[in-house]
């Protein structure tokens, strides 16, 4: 399964958030106009109440959800049935969760994006798990942009990295052939749980050269501790 990207559409066809997983770069005027054209045409021509919900090409597909105000889009990979439906879901849930916190501002809203500010922690908060479950971007993309991917580890990720992985053989071996200590890695997960880094400024921080750095919190993100955020 993979994430490309996130949009939140305000009726009429404006843009009023998005959110990119990945290093693949949409056009978000593009993709915005295609789809209000495709949810025009869907009201319009098709003979059916129900919008269209999927637009699939194979491995690539994007899960639309409708409420009063707005419209959500993602654009995502994977050919697993059960997947998309999971997917789905968490992006009916997250629509809701929009339309419900925003009611009142978006029934007469006149442009502020900053009143809407509150839509990105809704969508972390949603799609978390899905993020865990998600590949994470190659290694040589997030090499070579430290600045764009941010870091983060939550409750259950500091609770998976101690009972499961801190004492792992294979996860000890694999810290040494990189050359960092475990205590180090330990120093590391504390900086990103109390709020998202980059390799950056995890780098200037902690003293630790950037690759090795880049290399250790991508493997803890395969392992399911890590999250990855653009």
């Amino acid at each position: 399964m993979l994430l490309y990207d996130l949009y939140v559409i305000y009726r009429g066809g404006q843009t009023i958030f998005h959110k990119r997983f990945g290093s693949m770069e949409i056009d978000q005027d593009l993709i915005t106009a295609f789809l209000t054209a495709i949810e025009n045409f869907s009201k319009e021509v098709l003979a059916t109440d129900e919008p269209l919900r999927v637009i699939e090409k194979g491995f690539s597909k994007v899960l639309l959800a409708y409420g009063k105000d707005v419209c959500c889009a993602l654009v995502c990979g994977t050919e697993d049935i059960s997947e998309v439906e999971i997917l789905r879901n968490i992006l009916e849930i997250t629509l809701n969760d929009i339309q419900t916190q925003f009611a009142q501002i978006l029934t007469a809203w006149k442009g502020d994006l900053r009143q809407l500010a509150g839509i990105s922690d809704i969508v972390e908060t949603n799609l978390k798990g899905i993020m865990r479950a998600s590949a994470p971007p190659p290694l040589a993309e997030l090499i070579q942009n430290p600045n764009r991917y941010y870091y983060m580890v939550d409750d259950r990720g500091i609770n998976l990295y101690n009972t499961l992985l801190r004492e792992s053989k294979a996860f000890r071996a694999f810290i040494k052939k990189i050359g960092i200590p475990i205590e180090w890695v330990d120093m590391i997960l504390n900086e990103i749980r109390m709020g998202k880094r980059n390799s950056t400024q995890l780098g200037q921080e902690l003293g630790i050269e950037m690759q090795r750095l880049i290399v250790l919190l991508r493997s803890l993100k395969l392992r399911g501790i890590a999250l990855i955020w653009m």
